[in-house]
């Protein structure tokens, strides 16, 4: 099998705002937009002659637009604590994996706090790997650059396998081995990836309805984050039980409806103090309905570990 150049899925090295501005490769970067001050570190990466994966952190929102290289296949898994990623103005649900072929273009805002995780291979290598494991075909089960699991259990199992494999080699330990080994790892990563993700059996029943009302309500959720929302208030609006919904969310999303919803109302406030929508800290915790000012703070900070004070400031309006 014939080696490749990298390809370029946000390949970026750690580096300030400045420096990540004016690079010049297949992705555009807009931090100044979103944020004065950013930082993207590429926490890991391995590359074999097939097949290379990393994991980047961000410590800020931080926009990218660019282009898969021809020939190829990228799987994005990303993993945060509150918000969600947009691919392509879509809000990454926690049961989807984003799925590129080559050519296509992306745009993608990343969330503070994210570690993403990617896997790169080529369309050949992808293919052979599919049929001898019996796998689904992620490129065709995807739709719009995405493909949702079942549950949020298979989306854990593939943050599992990366991390570990991420964490047990490094480019040092797989040059000194011969190149037969590289072939058996990227064989082995890339087909335990696609069966972890791989259905445990043909969808011969339907979803179950619990889990077909939290993809509804995971909508609504992100529709009407400003709005005043409750458990019973949701399920009912959704013709369910509390219980129902609450179970259903947890399997497909791995959290509850409303840790999920206090998550998207801290980024949806992040937001809006880095652009100061409102004249106060205090006036964007009331429109996201955090009307418990200290709890909102104490929130707020165990999630982008500064109180929301110091965002409104960091993040001065300019003439």
């Amino acid at each position: 099998m014939n080696s490749f150049a990298p390809p370029r899925f946000l390949e970026l090295e750690s580096a300030p705002l400045d420096e990540l501005s004016g690079r010049k490769d297949h992705w555009d970067i807009d931090l100044s937009s979103v944020e004065q001050v950013a930082l993207i570190q590429r926490f890991r990466h391995i590359r074999g002659p097939q097949l290379r994966h990393s994991r980047f952190d961000f410590n800020a929102c931080v926009t990218a637009v660019g282009a898969i290289p021809d020939g190829f296949v990228t799987f994005a898994i990303s993993r945060l604590t509150a918000g969600r990623p947009t691919w392509n103005n879509q809000r990454l649900q926690p049961n989807e994996i984003v799925v590129l072929h080559g050519g296509e273009s992306v745009h993608y805002r990343c969330e503070p706090n994210e570690a993403l995780f990617t896997v790169t291979t080529t369309l050949e290598h992808y293919e052979v790997c599919r049929e001898r494991h019996g796998a689904i075909d992620l490129l065709k089960a995807r739709k719009e650059h995405r493909y949702q699991a079942e549950s949020h259990q298979p989306i854990r199992s593939a943050f599992k396998l990366i991390g570990d494999s991420l964490a047990a080699l490094s480019p040092p330990t797989l040059a000194s081995r011969h190149p037969g080994w590289n072939s058996q790892w990227e064989s082995t990563v890339l087909g335990a990836l696609l069966q972890a993700l791989t259905p445990d059996q043909p969808k011969i029943r339907d979803v179950p309805t619990r889990r077909k009302v939290a993809a509804r309500a995971i909508e609504y959720i992100h529709e009407h984050a400003h709005k005043p929302i409750t458990l019973l208030g949701l399920a009912e609006k959704l013709n369910t039980t509390g219980r129902s919904l609450h179970q259903g969310f947890i399997e497909s999303f791995g959290t509850t409806p409303m840790a999920y919803l206090r998550n998207i109302r801290l980024s949806n406030a992040r937001q809006d103090l880095i652009r100061h929508t409102w004249p106060s800290v205090t006036e964007t915790a009331m429109h996201w309905n955090f009307f418990h000012l200290g709890r909102f703070s104490k929130d707020y900070q165990h999630a982008y570990g500064e109180a929301p004070s110091h965002t409104y400031r960091r993040h001065p309006l300019t003439p």
